[in-house]
């Protein structure tokens, strides 16, 4: 009778070893910090649902924004729900840039990206490869830039943004500029330049 107590507790320390480390790493989610309400309803959907790995969406918002991994500094890669959507949220500095991604955990598709320059200084990018043909056809910040002006009908300002964004799945340049105590905001197309937002306020 010893002897099957003895195999009864050796068998149920095992098994509790193995649910301990299933629910430790069946999400494959980082975790940082106390576990909140949001945190376990997280856990509690990414373990019904099949999604692609947290190295996975790294990779991609790495791949978005040209990058190799040995030229970023990682700040986090964490598994959240947003809008009851399972996104990866990937932060990464690259220089004075400050690189912020949802990439969506099932299908791997880019919710949104947020480039912050600090200063919004758009360093140069001199290089001696050859475009490729999706660089090629996007225009630049500075060609941006002159166009919203243009559609505001000056011909200097101060700018205070100018940065890559997504709005509704395309990608825009964000360029925010001052004259005077006119306030303005433009989203302009990558792709071929055109206005996809535009507005102007008296900035008090």
């Amino acid at each position: 009778m010893k002897k099957f107590n003895g195999l009864s507790k050796g068998f149920m320390g095992v098994a509790t070893v193995a649910c301990l480390l299933f629910a430790a790493g069946v999400t494959g989610v980082p975790y940082y910090g106390s576990v909140g309400t949001e945190a376990v309803g997280v856990a509690k959907k990414a373990n019904k649902t099949k999604k692609i790995s947290a190295d996975k969406a790294k990779k991609i918002a790495l791949g978005d924004a040209k990058l190799a991994e040995k030229d970023v500094t990682l700040v986090k890669v964490e598994l959240e729900l947003e809008d009851n959507r399972l996104v990866y949220d990937v932060e990464f500095y690259s220089g004075n840039v400050e690189y912020d991604y949802d990439i969506d955990a099932v299908s791997g598709a880019i919710v949104s990206a947020d480039k912050d320059i600090e200063n919004y200084v758009i360093p140069a990018q001199p290089s001696t490869e050859a475009p490729t043909k999706a660089q090629a056809s996007e225009i630049s910040v500075e060609k941006a830039k002159q166009i919203a002006l243009s559609h505001a009908g000056v011909s200097s300002a101060r700018f205070t943004k100018a940065k890559i964004d997504y709005e509704n799945g395309v990608k825009v340049y964000e360029i925010e500029f001052k004259v005077g105590n006119m306030e303005y905001e433009y989203d302009i197309n990558v792709v071929n330049g055109a206005i996809v937002s535009s507005s102007a306020e008296i900035d008090d």
